[in-house]
């Protein structure tokens, strides 16, 4: 549905209080339609739902530091898997 209505992307991020939690919600449900399903999605899945919401929002181009949006969704009570830091 998100694909078929440019105007949807914009409704998601409204509907959502901002690009981080819509973001959260695109991840996690393509990682429930998996071949491997999960409930948590990554940090980096979640990076890639927000470019694609921002490059089909009416406001467009805008790309979110990964940080950030992690950020947001844990202070939302969202978990996020994040990876490993080297040493």
């Amino acid at each position: 549905m998100l694909e078929e209505r440019r105007l949807s992307y914009d409704k998601l991020i409204d509907d959502s209080g901002g690009l981080a939690i819509a973001a959260y919600r695109v991840a996690r449900a393509r990682c429930l339609v998996g071949a491997i399903t999960t409930n948590i999605p990554t940090l980096r899945e979640i990076a890639a739902a927000a470019c694609e919401i921002s490059a089909n929002a009416a406001a467009g181009g805008f790309r979110p530091d990964a940080s950030i949006l992690a950020g947001e969704c844990e202070q939302a009570g969202l978990a996020v898997i994040t990876p490993l830091s080297v040493a």
